[in-house]
């Protein structure tokens, strides 16, 4: 008698267990039959599709390797720096390998017995005041004050920006974006927080950088077009330097930019200046000096102030998109507390603040005290960037293939509309840019029908004849087909010499047109 509860107990214990596998083994038959897809929420199966099909192209080829796949996809698609790790490596290993400084050891100090508790939402303030002066340094050039308690530490500038835009703006709200773009914005800007992204026709004239600048009428157009559909613009949003055209905005297009901005009311401008720390060619090269928002403010003489804010992660200037580590700066005193409730959700963890803090003041090295390592680390990295677009570019420019001038960032947009195949009725004839200039949305940005399956058959033939992943035009939101953004920093130095022997050979195929 006495072993009958134990018996019925077990009993129930494996009639629960084996429901549960029961119920499972029905759930998975019923997802595969896709019974149970009422049970994901829309949003849920929506969420997938903002991301850019590229992203899933590069996960799925069979890439590139020495040794193992030396016919393999070179993969210069992904916005990743593979040029640092022999500075990255050892020295983030010498840190997180470095003696705590409190009862449990000695030494410098890395982690500390406090850090395995709560931390404030917003960074910690050893990490806070690193970023802080880093960005003050890099992006400002010392010009100006950026505040550590204005500063919020995600993780990683898509998270901060998705925060900063949910503070700012309400669901079916818009933010305006100048074409091209990064094209996971609209993953960022739509996913959770449900905005409306407004792509801004800007090209004009013929194919140079300065027909790409935003100006204050094209803006207006696209200002008007959107409250003519009944959606509010809330927030400009700018990339300089400029992604995916790898260069630097002028200090003029960002006051026009920001001038026109705060003639409306309600509308906030954010820059994202996440590649600050990767310029490489500089006005003695033909390029326009790098200048933050931060720095037009100081030389007005004025603050940045509440409808300005700035964006920076440690993901393409320290080759670091694997530690999630982004930072955001905001003068609003409006929006600090939701702020630093919303990071709550996209905290970056102790030990990564740690090594962070580290990695922004360490001095080089004993024998040169008052220079920074990270300083150090930026030179070789822009001698390293500048070495690898020279070489690529001296091999479009022998092969006749056009390029944007580029000097900051990891890119190079390229002109391969004459690659672009339409069958014998040829290439379709497009509207007047003028006509079509102040239409703004998604749908809207798409490339017409023709337009687009010959850029994809073209992106495909890159693929699978030459042995290039590149960034399709379209998936930034390009105002026109056959043209493509190179990640020249995402190959090894290895990869990269293959990658110039296959542009060779692009460069001498027949062209269509």
């Amino acid at each position: 008698p006495t072993c009958l509860p134990m018996l019925l107990s077990s009993g129930r214990r494996v009639l629960s267990v084996t429901r549960a596998r029961l119920l499972s083994t029905v759930a998975v038959a019923s997802m595969e039959d896709g019974s149970l897809r009422a049970h994901v929420s829309r949003r849920g199966r929506e969420a997938p599709a903002l991301l850019p099909r590229y992203l899933s192209d590069a996960r799925g080829v069979e890439t590139f390797d020495a040794v193992s796949r030396p016919d393999g996809v070179l993969q210069l698609s992904v916005a990743e720096n593979q040029m640092i790790s022999d500075w990255l490596v050892p020295r983030i290993r010498s840190i997180a390998a470095s003696p705590a400084s409190d009862a449990h050891g000695g030494g410098s100090g890395l982690f500390e017995q406090a850090d395995i508790f709560y931390q404030q939402t917003h960074g910690t303030p050893q990490c806070r005041a690193a970023v802080a002066a880093h960005m003050e340094r890099v992006l400002c050039g010392g010009s100006y004050p950026i505040d550590p308690d204005k500063l919020v530490v995600g993780a990683g500038c898509n998270a901060v920006l998705e925060n900063l835009l949910f503070a700012l703006a309400d669901a079916g709200e818009g933010v305006l974006v100048p074409r091209p773009y990064y094209a996971a914005f609209e993953f960022d800007l739509r996913a959770r927080a449900a905005l409306e992204v407004l792509p801004v026709a800007i090209r004009r004239g013929g194919f140079e950088a300065s027909g790409y600048y935003p100006t204050a009428d094209a803006l207006e157009a696209a200002y008007a077009s959107a409250l003519s559909r009944g959606i509010a613009p809330r927030v400009l949003l700018l990339s300089s330097p400029n992604n995916p055209l790898g260069f630097c905005y002028p200090e003029e297009v960002l006051a026009e930019c920001w001038d026109w901005a705060e003639s409306k009311e309600n509308l906030h401008v954010i820059s994202d200046e996440i590649y600050a720390g990767s310029v490489y060619r500089t006005p003695a090269d033909g390029q326009p000096a790098w200048t933050s928002l931060a720095t037009v403010a100081a030389r007005r003489g004025r603050q940045l102030g509440p409808s300005a804010h700035l964006v920076w992660a440690l993901s393409k200037d320290f080759a670091l998109s694997g530690l999630r580590v982004g930072a955001l700066y905001t003068e609003n005193e409006a929006i600090r507390t939701p702020l630093q409730k919303l990071n709550d959700l996209c905290q970056v963890g102790s030990p990564t603040q740690a090594i962070v803090s580290r990695l922004l003041t360490d001095q080089l090295d004993a024998a040169t005290p008052r220079k920074l390592w990270c300083a150090a680390m930026e030179e070789a990295n822009a001698a390293r960037l500048r070495s690898r677009y020279d070489r690529l570019t001296a091999v479009l420019d022998q092969g006749g293939l056009r390029y944007l001038d580029a000097g900051a960032g990891l890119f190079l947009w390229i002109d391969l509309r004459p690659f672009l195949s339409y069958g014998d009725s040829g290439p379709p004839q497009r509207e007047n840019s003028g006509s079509w200039a102040g239409a703004v949305g998604v749908e809207e940005a798409l490339l017409p029908a023709r337009e687009a399956e010959a850029e994809r058959a073209l992106y495909l033939r890159l693929i699978h004849e030459f042995g290039l992943l590149l960034t399709p035009g379209a998936s930034m939101r390009s105002e026109e087909p056959g043209l493509f953004r190179c990640v020249f920093s995402a190959a090894t130095e290895e990869g990269f010499e293959v990658a110039l022997q296959r542009f060779a050979r692009l460069a001498a195929a027949p062209r269509a047109t």
